[in-house]
C-alpha cells in the first residue's frame, strides 16, 4: 500500500463492564484519537470489516485502550493515521503500518526516525549493527571487533592484551538523540543485560528482569535469547520491511506499546 494512502479507522472496542483489578489501578475507558473516513457527498459509507485482530495499548499515555482492527489494516502516526498518538515525541508523523494479508497480521515500519520494535520468540538471531530493547534501555550490537596484524618492521601499538582464539564483539547502550553511551567489549561467549549482576546493570530500571536477556556471538553475527519472563525484549524491525505478528506479540511504536489478540 502506499505510504501516503488514508486508510480506514479501526474500530474502538466497546468499554467492558467495570470490575475490580487489585493489581493495577482502574483505567479511565477513553474514546481513541482516529482519523475520520472519507465519504461521498449525502452518502454515508458503511463502516469496514473488522478483522479477527486486535490490538491493546499496554503502556504509553493511552493505556488501555483497545482497537479492532479492520481487514484493510491500520496506520499509527502522531499527526498521519487512524491511530494517532499526538502526545508521543518519539512518534514521526506517519510511524508504522499494520496489515491484514491473507489471513494474518504484519507490521512495517514506515522509515520513522525511531523505529518499530517487535518482540522476540524467545531467540532470535541478529547481524551487526541491529538495535535491540530491553526495559526503557537501547542497545547496539555492532557486531566483531578485527585485531589488525603488526607487519613485520612495524612497532605494535600498545593496549590490552587481546584473548587469543576469542571472538571480540561489542554491545553499545544508546542514548536519547541516537548518541551511543557505555559501551561493553566482550570476549567472552556471553554477555547477559538485566537488574543485577549481568554485564549491563540497571537496578533502577523496573521494565527490566534480573536477568532480562542475553547474547552470543556467532560466525555471522550474534543470537540474542530473550529471559525476561514476559516483559519482551524488543528487536528493531528493517524499515519498509514487514514483520508478522502473532497473538501475544508486543509492538513498541514511540513509548507506546501494542499488544497483539486474537478477537472471537
Amino acid at each position: 500500500m502506499p505510504v501516503g494512502e488514508r486508510l480506514p479507522p479501526p474500530v474502538p472496542d466497546a468499554a467492558p463492564a467495570p470490575r475490580a483489578v487489585p493489581s493495577a489501578p482502574p483505567v479511565a475507558a477513553t474514546p481513541p484519537t482516529a482519523a475520520p473516513a472519507p465519504a461521498g457527498p449525502g452518502v454515508a459509507r458503511p463502516p469496514p470489516a473488522a478483522s479477527k485482530f486486535g490490538l491493546t495499548v499496554v503502556a504509553g499515555s493511552s493505556r488501555g485502550q483497545r482497537y479492532k482492527l479492520p481487514v484493510t489494516g491500520c496506520v499509527v502516526g502522531r499527526s498521519r493515521g487512524a491511530i494517532l498518538l499526538q502526545d508521543d515525541a518519539f512518534v514521526s508523523a506517519l510511524h508504522a503500518t499494520f496489515l491484514v494479508k491473507e489471513g494474518a497480521l504484519f507490521v512495517r515500519d514506515e522509515s520513522s526516525a525511531s523505529g518499530v520494535y517487535v518482540t522476540i520468540p524467545g531467540t532470535e538471531a541478529i547481524v551487526p549493527r541491529t538495535l535491540f530493547s530491553a526495559g526503557s534501555r537501547l542497545f547496539r550490537f555492532s557486531g566483531r571487533i578485527e585485531i589488525p596484524i603488526a607487519q613485520p618492521g612495524q612497532p605494535v601499538i600498545y593496549g590490552a592484551p587481546v584473548p587469543l582464539g576469542q571472538a571480540i564483539y561489542v554491545v553499545e547502550e544508546i542514548l536519547v538523540g541516537g548518541r551511543a553511551g557505555r559501551a561493553v567489549v566482550a570476549a567472552t561467549t556471553l554477555l547477559t543485560i538485566g537488574q543485577a549482576h549481568c554485564d549491563f546493570s540497571f537496578p533502577q530500571d523496573e521494565g527490566l528482569a534480573g536477568r532480562h536477556c542475553e547474547l552470543s556471538p556467532t560466525a555471522t553475527g550474534a543470537m540474542l535469547r530473550d529471559l525476561s519472563g514476559g516483559l519482551g525484549t524488543y528487536l528493531r524491525i528493517p524499515p519498509g520491511t514487514e514483520r508478522p505478528l502473532r497473538s501475544g506479540d508486543r509492538v513498541r511504536i514511540g513509548n507506546h506499546v501494542f499488544q497483539v489478540e486474537m478477537l472471537g
